[in-house]
């Protein structure tokens, strides 16, 4: 056995930083390789120990690095209602040419409404820490009101990011600004109706 690999314990806690308390605790563990001297002195080999965390350093980045890659990036369009399929057709295609190695997720629905199917994927991919990239073309093709949130959930938990190809607000059709408002209406009529029918029936 090579006796120069190994130090002792007051230099061997130099080196690495650490009370001698704490060597004790990593030979005990089987973290540290240890060989003891006739008169009963402890001996480290810190040399293999730095080699041992140097590799698991490499692998950690490694498995980081392998995650980061199977982590999507994404384009989304959206339009408002079924009769907008052509301009959703055309969306698809404009993303498609400019990120041909990108995931699509479309929806046909109210940018109001932040449960539609492609909108709830994209918020689960980024709690899941599976979101790198989300491409919008408009900030209200991926939703009229919450952006930020969706924003902030991709870039805590994914670490991710929003690319907004065209950071002018686009000027919406009337006929969709309409539904949109009709929209908000519906749930404030609702919830009066529901109301007035409560207080009803406490008469």
């Amino acid at each position: 056995m090579n006796n120069k690999k190994y130090v002792g314990g007051k230099q061997a806690s130099t080196i690495l930083g650490v009370h001698q308390r704490t060597l004790y605790t990593w030979e005990e563990k089987g973290l540290i390789e240890t060989i003891r001297t006739p008169g009963g002195k402890r001996l480290y080999n810190v040399q293999k120990f730095l080699e041992q965390k140097e590799c698991e350093k490499n692998v950690c980045k490694n498995l980081e690095n392998l995650n980061k890659e199977k982590k999507l990036k994404i384009c989304y369009v959206r339009v408002s209602t079924a009769n907008q399929k052509d301009d959703l057709i055309r969306q698809k295609k404009m993303m498609m040419e400019k990120y041909p190695n990108y995931k699509i997720i479309e929806d046909i629905g109210s940018g109001l409404n932040l449960n539609k199917r492609g909108i709830r994927k994209i918020i689960e991919l980024a709690i899941e820490g599976n979101l790198k990239e989300l491409i919008v073309a408009y900030r209200d093709r991926l939703t009229r009101f919450g952006f930020e949130l969706i924003e902030d959930l991709i870039e805590k938990y994914s670490n991710g990011k929003i690319v907004v190809l065209n950071e002018k607000d686009k000027i919406e059709p009337e006929e969709e600004i309409v539904k949109d408002m009709m929209a908000i209406m519906n749930v404030y009529v609702a919830k009066m109706n529901g109301l007035r029918k409560y207080n009803k029936n406490k008469l």
